[in-house]
């Protein structure tokens, strides 16, 4: 279902203003539980897009406080534009180095931070709701290179995920309550994906979609549950996933090491850094991002939704 050209800028299927392509690389040092994010957003039929970069580590969460980020925002797409392909005035650079599956990243914004990261695809891109001209892929990758960092220079050798996404996404959401998480282990051979979203009003917080890697092998979900453990600020501190495939049913376990506290569009979000343990004590990095329509999230505070 997936080919070279969702890695390009799809066709809106209608002339809504808030028709989204997004494209995302994760990186990470996990020894030092630093985290980071380079994004991508295009308002196709606006004619306008922006970039971001985030790098984030324990007790540093909000944007004031992050070692570094930078937004570019309201950028006039350029002619022949490509997600994966392009370079960028915000000094980010994505070049595929083999369709669908290698892919380099470079950044350069002089003293504060610099990266040359290559990902390389450990499973095919999977599909997640492709249908009707609209859609999202996610695939993980192990990221390798070197990252400076306000003149420190550190050696990236991890995996993490990358994901695409074209469809419409409204500004005005006002009740959007979603999960996603992913982990896998160091030789990337056993890991998950799943998206998770809790109904309006509240209620468990079920899979819409995933799967579980195993020796190589890809295996979609039947059902999957998450469940958060949240601090006295409601801060993500742990994440419990229990997936079922088949007969097999795994169950992992999040301890959360850094986060990111992220205003994006049109949601917040915790972006959260985390160390995985599976049942039989298996253990994998990757990720839990906790995404909420800014009223919904402000509801959840107040105590309004639990």
């Amino acid at each position: 279902m997936l080919g070279p050209d969702d890695d390009r800028l799809h066709t809106p299927t209608s002339d809504d203003p808030w028709w989204t392509e997004t494209a995302w690389f994760g990186f990470a040092v996990p020894e030092r539980s630093l985290c980071g994010s380079v994004y991508q957003i295009y308002r196709t039929n606006q004619g306008v897009m922006s970039t971001a970069v985030y790098v984030w580590e324990p007790g540093r969460e909000r944007l004031d406080e992050l070692p570094y980020y930078r937004t570019f925002w309201h950028l006039p797409i350029p002619g022949g534009a490509h997600p994966c392909d392009n370079s960028l005035p915000s000094g980010l650079s994505v070049s595929t180095l083999e369709p669908m599956r290698s892919y380099r990243l470079h950044y350069d914004d002089r003293a504060e931070l610099r990266f040359d990261l290559t990902f390389a695809a450990i499973v095919d891109a999977q599909p997640f709701h492709v249908s009707n001209g609209m859609g999202h892929l996610d695939q993980l990758g192990r990221v390798t290179g070197e990252l400076e960092l306000h003149g420190e220079l550190l050696h990236v050798d991890c995996i993490e995920m990358r994901d695409r996404s074209w469809t419409p996404r409204r500004e005005t959401t006002s009740r959007t309550r979603r999960g996603y998480a992913y982990a896998a282990t160091d030789e990337g051979s056993r890991g998950f994906f799943v998206a998770t979203s809790v109904r309006p009003g509240g209620g468990d917080d079920d899979a819409v979609g995933g799967w579980i890697l195993g020796d190589g092998a890809v295996t979609p979900i039947d059902r999957g549950r998450r469940e958060v453990a949240r601090d006295e600020r409601c801060r993500p501190v742990g994440v419990t996933l229990e997936l079922t495939a088949g007969a097999a049913t795994e169950r992992w376990q999040a301890d959360v090491r850094s986060r990111l506290a992220l205003p994006t569009t049109p949601y917040f979000a915790w972006m959260s850094l985390a160390a995985w343990t599976r049942s039989d004590g298996t253990t994998a990095w990757g990720e839990d991002h906790d995404s909420w329509s800014p009223a919904r999230w402000r509801a959840f505070r107040r105590g309004a939704e639990r």
